[in-house]
């Protein structure tokens, strides 16, 4: 009986992982901080090419990159 449970809480647990990472673009705290990578990436070519009014870059959220 205990095996059946360890193999059942496995599979479980593998179904829920794909499905939390199933869209890693939707804004949750798991997922990728494109927005957040984007604004670097502006901030980076603006300051290359010499601009003077460059955007701040977006602060974490309770330590979360959006």
């Amino acid at each position: 009986m205990t095996l059946v449970g360890i193999v059942t809480w496995v599979f479980h647990t593998m179904e829920r992982i794909g499905e939390v990472s199933e869209n890693p673009f939707e804004g949750t705290a798991n997922d990728v901080p494109i927005t957040t990578m984007a604004r670097d990436i502006e901030i980076d070519i603006l300051e290359i090419i010499g601009e003077t009014e460059v955007p701040k870059s977006i602060p974490a959220s309770n330590y979360v990159q959006m």
